[in-house]
C-alpha cells in the first residue's frame, strides 16, 4: 500500500506531537482545513499549499509528494531550485549549479557541514515515521549533492575531512532507506562506498556505522536463513564495525556492535561465540566510557529484538519469542518498528511450528503492518503468507489467508 500525501503529512504532524489546529495555527488554516488536507482534499495538488505545509513541518517538500507522479517530479525540481529548506545551504546551493550548468566555485565551512550532518540526522528520522519507499530519490540526490561538493567545491584541509565524513553518513543513511524500501543491491553499493569514505576520513564512527548496517544487511538478506556465505561476511562486517567503534565509542555504539556480531553469530550456528557478543553488548551498554554519536539508536526494544533475532536464527525460538515480544511492546511510539519486531514474532513462531499463533498475531496487526511504506517489511508480510499457505486447514491460518486476498 502506497501513502497519500496526507496521510504522510498526518504521520508526521503526530510524531511531533503537533495537534490538528497547531499546524493551522502555524499555517493560517482552520482546524478542519488541516482535517481535509489530511484526508486528501482538492488543496493537497497545490504546491503552494505543500510548500507551507512542508516549511512548518520542517521536513523536505519531495516527501510529501508521491514519486510516481508526474506532479511530483515538479515539485521535487521545485524544492530543489526553491532551497527554502532541509538539505542546507551548500548542498541547495551545489544542486541548483548542477541543474543550471554554471562554475561558480562553492565555499564550504563548518556551518555547511553542519546543516549535511542535520539532513542526514532528518533522513534517518523521516524514515521511522514514513519508511523508506518515499525517501530513496531524495536522499540519493543528497549522496550527489555531498559528492558535488567533494568534487569540485574550495574547504580547507579539516573542512575536507568533515565533508568527507558527513558523505560517509548520508551514504549509509542513502543504503539504510533502499534497504527498507526493498532494494538491496542499491543500499550494498551506498554501504560499501559509505565504507570507503569513513575510512579516507579516518572516522570510526562513520565506519562503525557502515559496517554495522552491512552486517545487518547481509544477515537478514536472506529471510530463509539459507545462506552461509552471508551469514560468514556478516560476521566479518560487524567484527570490523567493533573494531572501528571501539577506540572511542560510547556505551551504546559499542554495544550495538556487539549486538550485530551476535547476530551474525546466530545466523551461522555459532552458540559460544553469539552468547560471547551478546555479553559484550551489555558491559558495553552499562559503561560510562566514550561518546555516541548522535545517530545511534539503542533503546531497549531494539536491545530486546536483535537479540531475540540472533537466537531465533540459531534455532533458540523459546528464547527468541519473549525477547521478540518484548520489542513489539516497547515500540508501540514507532509504528514501523514495531511492524517489523511483529513480523519477527511471527516469523519465529512459524519455525517453532506455532501456525496458528503466528496468524492470529499478523491477523490481529494486519492493518497495522500492511499501511507502512516499506518495500521490505511488505515483501516479509508475503514471504509469511507463502510459509504458511501449506496449513491452510488451521483456523487461524484460514482466517489469515483470507485477510491477504482481500488485500490483493
Amino acid at each position: 500500500m502506497q501513502l497519500t500525501t496526507g496521510e504522510v503529512i498526518r504521520r508526521i504532524r503526530k510524531s511531533l506531537g503537533m495537534t490538528q489546529t497547531e499546524l493551522g495555527g502555524i499555517l493560517g488554516y482552520t482546524q478542519p482545513v488541516i482535517s481535509q488536507l489530511e484526508h486528501d482534499g482538492a488543496a493537497i495538488h497545490d504546491v503552494r499549499v505543500l510548500r507551507r505545509i512542508a516549511k512548518a513541518l520542517h521536513v523536505p517538500l519531495a516527501i510529501l509528494v508521491v514519486e510516481s507522479d508526474e506532479e511530483a517530479d515538479v515539485n521535487r525540481r521545485n524544492f530543489l531550485r526553491a532551497s527554502t529548506f532541509g538539505a542546507g545551504t551548500a548542498m541547495a546551493t551545489a544542486a541548483v549549479q548542477q541543474a543550471e550548468g554554471t562554475t561558480a566555485t562553492i565555499w564550504v565551512d563548518a556551518g555547511d557541514v553542519a546543516e549535511i550532518n542535520a539532513t542526514v540526522n532528518q533522513v534517518h528520522e523521516l524514515d521511522l515515521v514514513v519508511g523508506g519507499d518515499r525517501l530513496c530519490r531524495l536522499a540519493a540526490g543528497y549522496v550527489q549533492h555531498v559528492q558535488h561538493l567533494l568534487d569540485t567545491a574550495r574547504y580547507s584541509d579539516d573542512i575536507g575531512r568533515q565533508l568527507t565524513s558527513a558523505a560517509a553518513e548520508m551514504m549509509t543513511a542513502a543504503g539504510w532507506v533502499h534497504y527498507d524500501a526493498g532494494r538491496p543491491e542499491a543500499a550494498r553499493r551506498y554501504y560499501a562506498d559509505a565504507a570507503q569514505a569513513a575510512s579516507a576520513a579516518d572516522d570510526g564512527f562513520a565506519a562503525a556505522h557502515a559496517l554495522g548496517n552491512a552486517s545487518g544487511y547481509m544477515v537478514n538478506r536472506v529471510w530463509g536463513r539459507d545462506n552461509a556465505a552471508s551469514d560468514q561476511l556478516g560476521v566479518q562486517y560487524a567484527q570490523a564495525a567493533s573494531r572501528a567503534a571501539l577506540p572511542q565509542g560510547g556505551p551504546k555504539l559499542r554495544a550495538l556492535m556487539a549486538l550485530r556480531e551476535a547476530e551474525a553469530h546466530g545466523g551461522r550456528g555459532d552458540k559460544a561465540e553469539m552468547a560471547k557478543a551478546i555479553s559484550r553488548a551489555y558491559r558495553a551498554y552499562e559503561s560510562a566510557r566514550g561518546f555516541d554519536p548522535e545517530w545511534v539508536y539503542l533503546p531497549e526494544a531494539e536491545i530486546s529484538g536483535i537479540i531475540g533475532k540472533a537466537h531465533m536464527w540459531l534455532g533458540d525460538y523459546e528464547t527468541a519469542v519473549t525477547h521478540l515480544g518484548e520489542a513489539a511492546e516497547r515500540s508501540a511510539a514507532w509504528p514501523r518498528e514495531r511492524a517489523s519486531w511483529q513480523l519477527h514474532q511471527a516469523h519465529n513462531l512459524i519455525h517453532s511450528g506455532e501456525f496458528g499463533q503466528a496468524c492470529s498475531l499478523l491477523t490481529e496487526n494486519f492493518d497495522a503492518i500492511s499501511d507502512r511504506d516499506s518495500a521490505r517489511l511488505q515483501q516479509r508480510f508475503d514471504a509469511l503468507a507463502d510459509l504458511v499457505r501449506p496449513h491452510a486447514r488451521v483456523p487461524e491460518v484460514r482466517d489469515f489467508l483470507g485477510k491477504v486476498a482481500e488485500k490483493v
